[in-house]
């Protein structure tokens, strides 16, 4: 099923008939913010349409997009996001229910915002000569959101996963999106995926049940250092990536100080010439020209 066909498909019916003949391929975005216009987003620029949606059309898109079973989404809801299938994910807006400072529910939902998720091979050509340099190297994505993050790690999987064990730490669900058992997207022969299982505690499980060669992962935080580290200590290459506007300003965020003897290669996004653009690629020294048993395994 396209792009096009699964969001159509969970809009409202009046949405649905408005946003039917926009081009889906450049599309990128569309929200519905209560008793406000439907606003789509292109990398151009925005469209308001002209439809002011209403709090229950708003509630009747929870509906669709939950299967008219809201609970059985709680857990992501509760992260304010669900994904659909193809790796579309909604992001939600609302009031949240915090109990001992955990967020166990959002109600009164007030803003929906359907990102539309593409796989785009050969997303990660410019950079791949850096992250695979005579072995893996330990690799961090920076940028923003919205700069093809997620696309690029996705078609290094695809690439990669052709001839290395790959683990995919997919806690949000968009890099594989996984559905009904099966990738939505092709993510190499040899990947396999953990769904929406938290870094710091899916990290470990991996290591001990799939034996991978190399772990990638999407928008770490501080709580994964510790779960990076013992993947690290076990040879076991990362590639993560983490938003941020520049290198300095995530690793003071993050806390990233006690890899970076460890990271072979950072990579700086942005979207001045589009999603994707590479603004820059910093190599340790102490990795290129490396020669490992990796050499002669990528094609």
């Amino acid at each position: 099923m396209s792009a096009k066909e699964i969001i159509l498909k969970n809009l409202p019916e009046k949405i649905r008939e408005l946003t039917k003949n926009e081009n889906f391929e450049e599309l990128e975005e569309i929200r519905l913010r209560s008793n406000r216009p439907v606003i789509l987003s292109y990398h151009r620029g925005i469209k308001r349409l002209a439809h002011t949606a209403s709090q229950s059309e708003i509630e009747q898109t929870l509906q669709i997009i939950s299967g008219a079973s809201v609970y059985a989404y709680i857990e992501e809801i509760k992260n304010c996001f669900i994904t659909l299938e193809g790796g579309h994910r909604v992001g939600l807006c609302g009031t949240t229910v915090v109990n001992e400072g955990q967020i166990q529910n959002l109600i009164r939902i007030s803003g929906i915002n359907f990102r539309i998720a593409r796989q785009v091979k050969g997303a990660a050509d410019e950079i791949m000569p850096f992250v695979f340099n005579n072995t893996v190297q330990n690799t961090l994505i920076i940028s923003p959101p919205q700069c093809g993050k997620t696309t690029i790690i996705r078609d290094l999987a695809r690439r990669l996963g052709q001839n290395f064990k790959v683990s995919i730490m997919d806690e949000r669900g968009e890099i594989a999106a996984m559905y009904r058992g099966a990738p939505s997207h092709d993510i190499g022969e040899m990947t396999d995926v953990l769904d929406l299982c938290p870094k710091s505690i899916g990290i470990p499980l991996v290591l001990r049940s799939m034996s991978p060669d190399l772990i990638i992962t999407d928008e770490i935080a501080h709580c994964d250092i510790e779960a990076i580290k013992q993947a690290l200590s076990c040879g076991v290459k990362i590639i993560a990536t983490a938003h941020g506007d520049s290198i300095e300003q995530v690793v003071k965020r993050i806390g990233l100080e006690p890899l970076m003897d460890e990271l072979g290669c950072i990579i700086t996004l942005s979207r001045r010439n589009g999603p994707g653009t590479v603004e820059q690629i910093r190599q340790s020294p102490k990795f290129v020209g490396q020669s490992t048993s990796f050499l002669h395994k990528i094609k």
